[in-house]
């Protein structure tokens, strides 16, 4: 299945979920939002593609000449280039190809640590649904592992630092424990692993398992997560914020900062 034809799936996946434990409004709004292809997006989405499909890679992503094109000959160069891409094809600047592929073998060194010692089916990028707490769920794993005793989803995520103590701030900032419990939930695995990557030199790596009180308080927002797009689903309301008066208190980081100032 395309990722076009995943995209109207009509269900509630980690990205979604994520919107939605903001607000039902904000998840409405993000829906239908046009997603914007930013630098950012477009390193980590060829990253995946280098590290998990490389044979994919190889023949869909090219590198654009390296030409002066304020100059007529440098002109006359992008212009057969370009006049020789395919729709399916894209281009990156070399000095970005060499970055996306070092990013990338530093990943696919990690896979192979987690994939050694066990013969194993591996499942890339494929579309799995399933029915949780009464509405329809669905996602896409990177990876998943199915052994002959079960399965495990390994997931590839770049970032500034891989260390333990600033990746572990990354899970919580970006709720990879929640989608860890979709992703566990839709494929029946077990353990849940992270190839944590670096983007810039040396493209350092780190394996991480999940532990079970994380997966548990993923667990629990994706319960949260389903039951409000359950609801709103059934009554046809999007509500943003609360509309009443709320208490506002300040962080016990800022309070101790007050305190000390």
């Amino acid at each position: 299945m395309s990722h076009e034809e995943y995209q109207q799936i009509g269900a509630l996946n980690y990205s979604g979920a994520k919107q939605i434990l903001k607000s039902a409004a904000h998840y409405k709004a993000w829906l239908t939002a046009e997603q914007e292809d930013t630098a950012a997006l477009k390193m980590g989405r060829l990253v995946h593609l280098a590290s998990l499909q490389p044979d994919v890679f190889d023949k869909t992503v090219r590198v654009l000449p390296e030409c002066d094109r304020r100059t007529k000959e440098g002109k006359a160069i992008y212009e057969a280039f370009t006049a020789t891409l395919k729709a399916t094809e894209e281009c990156v600047k070399k000095d970005e190809m060499d970055e996306i592929l070092a990013v990338a073998e530093s990943a696919q060194v990690g896979i192979e640590t987690i994939a050694k010692g066990f013969e194993a089916a591996r499942l890339v990028e494929q579309t799995y649904t399933a029915k949780f707490g009464g509405v329809n769920i669905k996602g896409r794993p990177d990876l998943v592992l199915v052994k002959p005793d079960g399965a495990i989803v390994v997931d590839v995520k770049t970032t500034t630092d891989a260390s333990p103590k600033a990746f572990a701030k990354d899970v919580a900032n970006y709720k990879y424990h929640l989608q860890a419990a979709f992703y566990m939930q839709l494929t029946g695995a077990t353990e849940f692993y992270i190839v944590a990557v670096e983007k810039t030199a040396p493209y350092a790596h780190a394996v991480y398992k999940l532990d079970e009180a994380t997966i548990e308080a993923g667990r629990a927002l994706m319960v949260s997560a389903c039951a409000i797009y359950g609801d709103c689903n059934l009554y046809g309301t999007w509500p943003g914020y609360a509309s009443t008066p709320q208490t506002l208190s300040l962080p016990k980081w800022a309070l101790s900062d007050s305190v000390d100032a």
